[in-house]
């Protein structure tokens, strides 16, 4: 079990929203600072989203994205954030980042991410999987799909993508713990391909729940953050 550090960046802070809830923000400090401290208790994953780009359906803030990826070369990083064209995906990738998470793109535009896949490798995409009673969360969760986020997941495991990240919208930035029983059966479906939990995250007892039923990695916002200092226990899951 890994911890992924969750970086949302608005305005280029590091923040933390509740439920998806781009009205109810709470700021944690500069990205540089954050980096900072998550870089010195080892932390050599990061989730990155470009908060602002979700909800515009664009990359917006590629001026920070930019150096915060060169500021730490050295942290395997992921980004989402209204990745839903050639031209963000292309920047995405050409600046760096390891991963490029789509959600949106898989459920309303699937030729289109075929094609990204054959052309970029199944290896350089995470599918997001976000889920609002069940169902799959859409463009910066301001939407909600028909299509429940376990069939999201069946229906893309044979594409060998690097993994599915699922984040139950409803705990987000709650610390309100997992629901272990929800990502066993994501587990069941995936085929293989790891999938990584978000949401409720509150510390080591949430992630060995979610060790059990076979989630490969947790990304942790808030519990992060909340105490003013990343807290000890993350040391046990870098």
């Amino acid at each position: 079990m890994q911890v992924i550090a969750g970086v949302d960046l608005w305005e280029g802070e590091v923040v933390r929203l509740r439920q998806g809830d781009f009205e109810a923000q709470k700021a944690y400090g500069g990205w540089e600072e954050i980096g900072t401290r998550l870089w010195e208790v080892g932390l050599r994953r990061w989730h990155v989203v470009d908060l602002e780009g979700a909800r515009a359906g664009h990359l917006v803030q590629k001026e920070t994205l930019h150096r915060i990826r060169a500021a730490f070369p050295e942290v395997r990083m992921s980004l989402g954030g209204g990745i839903r064209s050639e031209a963000d995906l292309a920047w995405a990738m050409d600046t760096g980042f390891d991963w490029v998470v789509v959600g949106s793109v898989a459920v309303l535009s699937p030729d289109l991410l075929r094609g990204w896949i054959q052309r970029y490798g199944g290896e350089r995409f995470i599918i997001a999987a976000d889920a609002k009673g069940g169902k799959v969360a859409l463009k910066g969760w301001q939407e909600e799909s028909l299509l429940e986020a376990k069939a999201l997941i069946r229906a893309w495991a044979v594409m060998s993508v690097a993994a599915f990240l699922s984040t139950q919208v409803e705990r987000d930035g709650t610390l309100e713990g997992v629901d272990g029983y929800f990502y066993e059966r994501l587990v069941a479906l995936s085929a293989g391909v790891p999938i990584l939990a978000s949401g409720g995250i509150r510390g080591p007892e949430d992630l060995e729940v979610l060790r059990q039923v076979g989630v490969q990695g947790a990304v942790v916002g808030r519990a992060l953050y909340e105490e003013g200092q990343i807290p000890a226990w993350v040391r046990n899951y870098v």
